[in-house]
């Protein structure tokens, strides 16, 4: 900036730019002390007054050094950022999750080991393994039972089936291990066993009248079992509570079937126009559907129904 000293007292000084113009400007001597205070203390740039710019001047541009940039933060501002890092820093790590244990069910291992005897018709061997994993009491104990009940019947210990019978908790397992009982016993295919096999079949089904699956499977067994020994009227009235009651299960067309072969059969109640007429009830049923695996007589009913249209 161009300019004359005029004069300066004590505390202010006066300069003279042109001598067109007077301008005064006060400025209070500060000591070196004050000035250094009063940088720390404001961030503001002292510029000439506009009236003292001249042409000369236009051409110069005021560009602060970096320095200044850098030094214009404010002490408060200074401890935002350092507050903000102490803060950051301060931060707990984010802990991990620990991973539970896996849970190894104690009665499994038995149960599978005794599934593979199985395989091998090892059945000694497989019912120990049985025997194991329910004394462990795990959650597959439960399906050894069902599997031993079962083994037992087919050795005709129904003592113990009845006892693994009496075990089971949960309902739904209960009636199936109640019905392996009944099927094991009948399998063994003597008087004795088949006699055994009706007795838990009839518990089954009076207990368990309303079971969607294993009822009209019970009714269904009980009929082939009397049909066997011959025992016609009570063999009907298994298949005939079928018909009436579970029309949705897979026994129903079935039962027709069978219902034609006993009013063919030879007793006193012999109908062979019934027996024709659920044959035909039982094919029109089965047309245009996929028969279960073991329940489609579509060919010995065809063969039936020539055999009795020729001699009716």
């Amino acid at each position: 900036m161009k300019g004359k000293f005029l004069f300066f007292t004590s505390r202010f000084r006066v300069l003279i730019e042109r001598s067109s113009f007077l301008v005064i400007v006060l400025f209070p001597l500060l000591s070196m002390g004050d000035i250094f205070s009063l940088h720390a203390q404001t961030t503001e740039l002292f510029l000439p007054f506009p009236e003292t710019w001249n042409n000369d001047n236009s051409n110069s541009k005021f560009q602060p050094s970096t320095s200044t940039e850098i030094n214009s933060k404010t002490p408060s501002s200074a401890v935002a950022a350092d507050n903000q890092i102490s803060v950051t820093t301060k931060s707990k790590p984010v802990e991990k999750k620990k991973k539970k244990k896996e849970v190894i069910d104690p009665s499994l291992a038995s149960f599978q080991k005794g599934k593979a005897y199985l395989t091998r018709d090892q059945k000694k061997s497989a019912e120990s393994e049985f025997a194991d994993s329910y004394g462990k009491e795990g959650d597959v104990a439960k399906f050894s039972r069902v599997e031993n009940t079962n083994l037992f019947g087919l050795d005709g210990n129904d003592k113990d089936s009845t006892a693994l019978v009496e075990k089971q908790e949960d309902p739904d397992l209960k009636i199936k291990t109640q019905f392996e009982l009944a099927r094991s016993l009948d399998r063994i295919g003597n008087t004795e066993s088949e006699e055994k096999a009706y007795k838990e079949y009839l518990k089954l089904v009076t207990e368990y009248p309303k079971h969607p699956e294993l009822t009209p499977r019970s009714h269904y067994a009980m009929a082939i079992l009397l049909i066997r020994k011959k025992e016609f009227r009570s063999a009907a009235h298994q298949l005939v509570n079928i018909i009436k009651n579970f029309k949705e299960s897979a026994e129903y067309l079935p039962a027709h079937y069978y219902l034609g072969k006993i009013y063919e059969s030879s007793w006193d109640e012999r109908d062979l126009e019934r027996s024709l007429k659920y044959y035909q009830l039982y094919m029109n049923g089965v047309e245009g559907k996929t028969t279960v695996p073991g329940y489609d007589f579509k060919k010995e009913t065809r063969e039936r129904m020539r055999v009795l249209g020729s001699s009716i």
